[in-house]
């Protein structure tokens, strides 16, 4: 009984990755497309970089929240928010790094999204999307 639900964890988890992975280049895409269309409509990258973020957020947690963790989640959008902050200084901290030993730029983003890409989920599935009542681990 406990090995069935030992391995029902990890096909669940196995799971969540995955779709996270999937929805994460779409929440990619669609972030990228505002941009770009502000871009087009001749706002400037600062303006067309701020709906692509707060776009892009919204959006992230909408599929985060219905297509990777499944469930209502009342009161999280916060969390979701203040998650991707912890994420965003991480990022920060290791491009900066990467830059201390010379390394390409676009090379570093590309090195750094992985591990960042792990911490959010943690984050996300711990403190984010939990189930109701259950205490962040």
């Amino acid at each position: 009984m406990l090995g069935t639900l030992i391995v029902h964890s990890r096909r669940l988890l196995l799971d969540q990755a995955i779709r996270f992975l999937l929805t994460g280049t779409v929440n990619t895409a669609f972030s990228y497309a505002v941009y770009a269309a502000f871009i087009y409509a001749g706002t400037g990258y600062a303006l067309a970089s701020a709906a692509s973020m707060a776009g892009g957020i919204l959006f992230s947690y909408q599929t985060a929240r219905n297509l990777v963790f499944r469930g209502p989640h009342r009161r999280s959008l916060a969390r979701y928010v203040l998650c991707y902050l912890v994420v965003y200084g991480f990022n920060v901290a290791l491009l900066a790094t990467l830059d201390s030993f010379g390394t390409d730029p676009y090379l570093a983003g590309l090195l750094v999204a992985a591990p960042s890409a792990i911490l959010s989920f943690a984050l996300l599935k711990r403190f984010v999307f939990r189930p109701s009542g259950t205490p962040p681990r």
